[in-house]
C-alpha cells in the first residue's frame, strides 16, 4: 500500500509542477483575435542597475470584423501584478486596426531599476490574461559586451545573437536649401540566428552648435545663398562674434523594431538643421558632433563630424 501511496503522490506532484511551469505566449483578446509573444530579450546594466524587458508580438484577427488596437490595453509586470515602477518605456503598434485575416506587430520596452525581478511579463487586466517573458525563451544580453572606440567605423555590440556595428566614416556635412544637413551615418543591425529577434536599436542625436540666419536678416537674404556664399559671411555685429546656440538636428524616419532570421539590416540616418548653420569663421571640427545613445545598454560615445 505505501509503495502505491507513493507512486500516486509523485505522480500528482509531476502534474502539479507540469500545471506551475506551462508558460503559453498567447491570450485571447476575443472571440477569434489572438495576442502572441514572438520575441522577449532582458538587457541587463551592470553599470547603471538597471534592466530593460524587450518584447516584439503579433495581433491575429481571424475573425469577421476588423480588430481596433485601441482595444489593446495591457502592462509589463510581474505575474503578481506588483507595483514595478518604471523609469523608462515606449511601445510601438505597426497598425491602427487588424482586418479580418490579418495581423499586425507590437513592439515596446519597459526599464525598471534592477531589483531582481520575478516572473516579469504581459498582463491583460481585460482578459485576466498573463504571459511570462519566458513563454518566448527569455534572451539575455548586458552592457559588458558594449565597446567603445575611437573610430568612426567600429563594432559596437556583438555576442551569439547581434552584432551592432557603426559607421560615420563617410558622414559629412552640406548645406542646401536653407537647411544643414548631416548625411551618410550607417547603423547595421545584424541577426545571426534562424529566429526573428526584437532588437534594442541604438538612438542617434545629432547636435550643431552655430548660428539662426533668422536672426541675421540685415546681412542679406542667407537662406538663397549657397555653402560657399554663407562660408564668407560676416556674422559679427559691432565688433561682437555671433550669437551662436546647440541645436538638435531633425533625423529621418529611422526605426530597427526587429530582424528577420539571418537578417542584415544596414540603416542610414540623416540629419537636417532647419535655418541653421556653424559659425564657419570660427572652425572647429568637434563643434558637429553625432550622440549614439542606448538607455537600456548604459551606452553613450560621439562621433565628430567636421564642416
Amino acid at each position: 500500500m505505501k509503495k502505491v501511496i507513493t507512486v500516486l503522490t509523485a505522480m500528482i506532484l509531476a502534474l502539479s509542477l507540469g500545471a506551475c511551469s506551462s508558460r503559453d505566449p498567447a491570450v485571447m483578446l476575443k472571440d477569434d483575435v489572438s495576442f502572441r509573444l514572438m520575441d522577449a530579450l532582458k538587457v541587463t546594466n551592470q553599470t547603471t542597475n538597471t534592466v530593460y524587458y524587450y518584447y516584439l508580438a503579433s495581433v491575429d484577427n481571424q475573425s469577421q470584423e476588423a480588430y481596433s488596437m485601441d482595444s489593446l490595453s495591457f502592462k509589463v509586470t510581474d505575474e503578481a501584478n506588483d507595483d514595478i515602477h518604471a523609469i523608462d518605456r515606449k511601445q510601438t503598434i505597426i497598425a491602427r486596426s487588424v482586418q479580418p485575416s490579418h495581423s499586425t506587430l507590437v513592439y515596446g520596452y519597459t526599464g525598471y531599476p534592477n531589483n531582481d525581478q520575478k516572473h516579469m511579463g504581459l498582463l491583460f487586466p481585460k482578459n485576466e490574461g498573463f504571459i511570462p517573458f519566458d513563454a518566448a525563451d527569455l534572451r539575455q544580453i548586458s552592457d559588458r559586451n558594449v565597446r567603445y572606440s575611437e573610430q568612426n567605423a567600429f563594432t559596437l555590440y556583438e555576442d551569439r545573437d547581434f552584432a551592432f556595428r557603426v559607421d560615420g566614416s563617410e558622414a559629412s556635412y552640406s548645406y542646401e536649401n536653407g537647411s544643414s544637413w548631416v548625411r551618410g551615418l550607417i547603423i547595421t543591425y545584424e541577426n545571426k540566428t534562424d529566429d526573428r529577434l526584437v532588437v534594442p536599436y541604438i538612438t542617434p542625436l545629432c547636435r550643431l552648435t552655430g548660428i539662426r540666419l533668422a536672426d541675421y536678416s540685415d546681412k542679406g537674404d542667407l537662406k538663397s545663398m549657397n555653402e560657399d556664399e554663407l562660408r564668407k559671411v560676416d556674422f559679427r555685429t559691432d565688433g561682437m562674434a555671433p550669437r551662436t546656440q546647440t541645436y538638435d538636428g531633425t533625423a529621418s524616419g529611422y526605426e530597427c523594431l526587429y530582424l528577420d532570421p539571418e537578417m542584415s539590416l544596414p540603416c542610414r540616418i540623416d540629419f537636417q538643421f532647419e535655418g541653421v548653420i556653424p559659425d564657419f569663421a570660427n572652425y572647429n571640427p568637434k563643434s558637429l558632433n553625432i550622440d549614439l545613445n542606448s538607455a537600456a545598454l548604459g551606452y553613450s560615445q560621439e562621433l565628430y563630424i567636421p564642416y
